[in-house]
């Protein structure tokens, strides 16, 4: 059975409350959902506890929620839940990561409270519609490192390219990105 009809399979027995869908979601995507949990928390039970609240959100999401994409919608969950621990754990002193990755972005994209002009939604596609004007590798590394939160290590590590030119595509990817959301108007 392919992912496709495992998803749907999964997201009709949240619909209809059916309690073995965390069961069916744990075995399909758990190990998925770990390892992201892994990238953002250093301690193997924040993690363990970022997947158990990522299970419970999306019990609680869905309905209303009916995602295409089951793994996409609970690695946004996942990865929501990290930030959200980090937080609370260290509401004075961020995790270096988080404010890495913070850093790197805020040269593109724009500070909400800044602009009341632009909104997450808009944001969003716009992300996807420029993404989708990248070639296939720069985008995996631009996802990798911005989405799923991968240090360029692991990065240039899956890839196998150096940890150099890692850094010197997703500055120039970050470069384009800037440019393509002036171009739509978007003040950074």
């Amino acid at each position: 059975m392919d992912e496709y009809k495992n998803d749907y399979q999964i997201v009709e027995m949240f619909l209809s409350r059916d309690r073995s869908a965390i069961e069916c979601t744990e075995k399909h995507y758990g190990k998925r959902l770990m390892g992201l949990a892994k990238r953002f928390l250093s301690d193997i039970r924040d993690a363990e506890e970022c997947v158990s609240d990522t299970y419970l959100k999306a019990w609680n999401s869905i309905p209303p929620q009916k995602p295409d994409d089951l793994f996409s919608y609970l690695a946004r969950l996942c990865r929501c839940t990290a930030y959200n621990i980090i937080e609370k754990q260290q509401t004075a002193k961020r995790s270096a990561q988080l404010v890495e990755l913070t850093h790197e972005m805020e040269e593109c994209i724009p500070d909400p409270s800044k602009s009341s002009s632009t909104d997450d939604k808009f944001i969003s596609a716009l992300l996807n519609e420029f993404l989708d004007t990248l070639p296939r590798d720069k985008c995996d590394i631009f996802v990798k490192r911005y989405w799923f939160g991968e240090s360029v290590e692991q990065i240039a590590s899956e890839t196998g390219f150096t940890t150099s030119k890692i850094k010197t595509t997703l500055h120039r990817t970050r470069a384009k990105l800037r440019k393509f959301l002036e171009k739509k108007g978007v003040q950074t």
